[in-house]
Order: structure tokens, then sequence, then C-alpha cells
């Protein structure tokens, strides 16, 4: 009966699993993963394009002014827009985590399977720029995803410094701004622009993969659907959610 037991656990742990990971085993399921990291990405540098020609835009239109400042609301409203779809590329190209999809793991994972021999299983050779690309896209993608200690070591460091302000313990005081400096905006938009052009390599670098897959050149199709996303296809999303042992949004009940 103990045995029993163990092993009903098991394939519940198994399948559980199984339900977590994508069987990254086998040409098939490598041209899927593969496929789905294209067209997410894809998706994201088409939305970054466009904040980046709407953040020239807004540049241009101060520059012309002779303006030196630039409103906080409209410097804050483009870096919620950008940093959403740069910590997107991020995610879908850098991340190393065993239970996410990216191209960095799909690297990975293809080159064990080539080490077996596996059938169908090629990738290209990448340059040291691609080599240290993705490598910077894993770090920069650790370092994004959460607020690191160092941040706080760093800022302490301006206020002992001067060039920062520092806090009164009571009352607490939240700092707000009017306006940022030409310059300071300017800098936002020459980093997404960067990021753009490294994330834009690392994604041609992967339909080249896929390419090798398929063992043919690869074309992009951009269709526009006239049927509108839908609630059904939120779906996939909260089946995902389960497994992963979220019970639902946050907030709602």
């Amino acid at each position: 009966m103990t045995c029993a037991i163990i092993f009903i656990r098991g394939g519940l742990y198994m399948r559980k699993k199984e339900q977590k990971q994508f069987p990254l085993d086998n040409k098939e399921n490598c041209c899927i993963y593969l496929l789905r990291i294209i067209t997410t990405a894809e998706k994201c540098l088409m939305k970054l394009k466009k904040y980046n020609l709407q953040t020239k835009e807004v540049l241009d239109e101060y520059a012309e002014r002779n303006a030196a400042t630039i409103p906080y609301d409209v410097y804050s409203e483009f870096v919620d827009k950008t940093s959403n779809v740069v910590s997107y590329l991020l995610n879908i190209i850098g991340d190393a985590q065993g239970v996410s999809i990216s191209y960095f793991k799909y690297r990975q994972q293809a080159k064990r399977l080539m080490d077996k021999q596996v059938d169908g299983i090629s990738i290209t050779v990448f340059s040291d720029e691609l080599s240290e690309l993705i490598s910077e896209f894993n770090k920069m993608r650790n370092w994004q995803n959460h607020i690191p200690e160092s941040l706080l070591i760093s800022e302490e460091e301006l206020v002992k410094q001067g060039t920062a302000y520092e806090q009164p313990r009571n009352p607490i005081e939240i700092y707000l701004y009017n306006d940022v400096t030409y310059e300071y905006f300017k800098d936002l938009y020459d980093n997404n622009i960067g990021f753009y052009e490294a994330a834009r390599k690392l994604v041609q670098a992967s339909k080249r993969d896929y390419g090798c897959l398929i063992g043919e050149r690869v074309t992009i199709q951009r269709k526009y659907l006239d049927k509108p996303v839908g609630i059904t296809q939120l779906g996939a999303a909260k089946k995902s959610a389960q497994v992963q042992g979220i019970k639902g949004n946050i907030g709602t009940k």
C-alpha cells in the first residue's frame, strides 16, 4: 500500500512537472518552441520601434522650442510603455529559468540535443558579438526583473556624497518631480534605440536557427485579423497560472 501511494504521488509530481516544463526533446517540439519565441519577439520589436518613433517626435518638438526641460508625466508615460516591452524582450530572449520560454534556454538545450545526436537538430555558430549580447540579455534580465539591494547601496552613497536627498525618518517624504531635463529624456531614447538594435540582432539569429530546423530560409508575414481578441484567448494564460499555483488575479474573488 505504501508503495502504491508513493507511485501515485510520483505520478502526480511528474504530471505537474510536464505541465510546467515544455518537453524540448525532439525536432518538432523545438520548432514549436522557437516559433513561439520568434512570433512573440517580433511583436515586441514592432511595439518598441513605434514607441521609439513617438519618443523621437517628443524630443524634436521640445528641441524646436529650445526647451531645457520636459514634463515628468510625459517622460513617465514613455518609461511605462517602453519598459514593459523591454522587460518582455529580456525574458523571451534572456531568461534561463527551467520553466521559462527563452532563446537563451533554447540554445543551451539544442546544444545538448546535438551532443546526443538527436535527429534534425542544429543551430548556427554565434559570433563573439552575439555570444556577448545573449549573455548580456541574461544578466540584464536577472538585474531588471527584481529590485536589487545594490541599488539601495548606490543611492545611499549618493546621499553621503551630497548629490541626493536624505529622507527624514518621520514624517516620510515622497519626492515627486514636475520636470526632467531634456538630456535625461534623451538618455531614455538613446538606451531604447540601442536595446532595440541588440534585440533585433538576436531575433534575427533565432530566425536563422529556425531555418536550420525546417531546412529553408525563414520569411515573416504580418497579417492583421478582423476578428477581435476575445476573452476565450485568456484560457491558456489562466491554465498556466493554475499550474504554477496561482489561484487567480490578485485582488479578485
